[in-house]
């Protein structure tokens, strides 16, 4: 069983997202203490989607090129 085993499961909330102690990444998606570093991917989910993370982890990676761009808020691309 141990060499066949493996997860079905989509791997989020790890790194959770907020601006309480448990958290290890800031709105900004910036790891809290560590200068330069950012996590953009499911793992900042404070809570897991009840439905597939594809779409809302490209969100928060178009969310992440926005922020490191510099860009705040919505736009159009125009």
């Amino acid at each position: 069983m141990r060499q066949t085993c493996e997860t079905y499961h989509h791997q989020a909330g790890t790194c959770k997202m907020g601006v309480d102690a448990m958290s290890v990444v800031d709105p900004r998606l910036q790891v809290y203490g560590i200068e330069g570093l950012r996590v953009a991917d499911a793992s900042i989910m404070p809570t897991v989607t009840s439905g597939n993370t594809n779409a809302p982890s490209i969100m928060i990676g178009e969310k992440a090129a926005d922020l490191i761009r510099g860009i705040d808020g919505l736009h159009t691309g125009a």
